[in-house]
């Protein structure tokens, strides 16, 4: 459908994840890349006004590390329960960790994975993704990430969130609210500060604005950006296949 839209010169917003793994994305960059054509991708998080305080306090912060989590149950259709369907979890769900912890922390070079099916393929059939995992990133800074996540339990337990780990303090993110440390130099230091207003109109809105005035300074990811979260998640499958490191090449070669 992409390129159709692209050899129409059609500008389009898409959902994530791009693919289950990278060759869509990979054959839908080159294309884009000669076109120009405007695109957003759906990271709403990133429209949060939580998610962009966030954002500006850790371009003020030596990160030393971050932990990420997305824990709940099994979605109820064939197609997710399907590695080749969905991806996987941490490709289809998790990516929203990854790609807050990009956007706060900067890019990641290296990542190492472990995954395993423990009782889900079990209680239902044709189950082929894995229900547990773990994975480690290092980034470009420096700074390590552990983001885990689960698909075995029961409905309404569990939860989302990223946490920074810093010399002010925990900086303590969830879908719902940001937690400032006590001790960092912010005029809410010590405090809750909501998500904000609806993330999902923010992200259309800003995609709108770009149709109309050729102005894209809203429009927080787009698709080139989100092939760089997609490789990481596409990585960590890899690595969970092998039981080895997978080191990711700098986003200027993506698309080679």
């Amino acid at each position: 459908i992409e390129s159709e839209l692209i050899r129409r010169g059609i500008p389009f917003l898409v959902e994530k994840p791009l693919s289950t793994g990278m060759d869509v994305p990979r054959q839908v960059l080159d294309q884009l890349q000669k076109s120009g054509l405007l695109t957003s991708v759906g990271y709403h998080f990133r429209y949060q006004e939580a998610a962009q305080v966030l954002q500006q306090a850790m371009k003020e912060q030596t990160v030393g590390m971050a932990l990420g989590r997305w824990m709940g149950g099994m979605p109820g259709v064939a197609w997710w329960r399907r590695q080749d369907g969905s991806g996987g979890q941490f490709v289809e769900q998790t990516t929203h960790i990854v790609d807050l912890l990009r956007y706060c922390a900067g890019e990641v070079t290296e990542v190492y994975a472990v995954a395993a099916q423990r009782s889900m393929h079990e209680k239902h059939e044709h189950v082929t993704v894995a229900d547990v995992a773990n994975v480690t990133l290092k980034l470009e800074s420096g700074a390590i990430a552990s983001i885990a996540n689960t698909c075995l339990l029961p409905d309404g337990e569990g939860g989302a969130g990223l946490q920074f780990y810093t010399d002010a303090g925990v900086w303590d993110w969830t879908p719902e609210r940001l937690l400032l440390p006590s001790a960092a130099k912010h005029a809410m230091a010590g405090l809750e500060i909501p998500a904000g207003h609806n993330p999902y109109e923010r992200e259309n809105e800003a995609f709108i604005h770009a149709l109309r005035t050729g102005d894209r300074s809203r429009i927080l990811s787009d698709y080139a950006d989100a092939c760089r979260t997609q490789e990481i998640t596409t990585a960590a499958l890899a690595s969970a296949d092998s039981g080895l490191p997978v080191q990711l090449q700098p986003s200027k070669h993506l698309s080679h």
